[in-house]
């Protein structure tokens, strides 16, 4: 009788997640899409005329 190809632990840890290894330079290009996205997502809601309110909330919580 021949062995099993894979052996099965029944109690098998996960792997653990892998972490992501960015840039500055891509931290920086995701905050400004994040600061983009924010201030158009505003304008949509709530027009052109919100949008220097938008652009300040944004710079302060973004």
């Amino acid at each position: 009788m021949s062995e099993p190809l894979v052996d099965t632990v029944a109690d098998a840890q996960p792997a653990a997640p892998v972490a992501v290894v960015t840039s500055p330079l891509d931290a920086e290009k995701s905050a400004f899409a994040n600061f983009v996205a924010f201030v158009e997502h505003g304008i949509e809601k709530l027009g052109s005329e919100a949008e220097a309110e938008l652009v300040a909330l944004a710079k302060k919580y973004l």
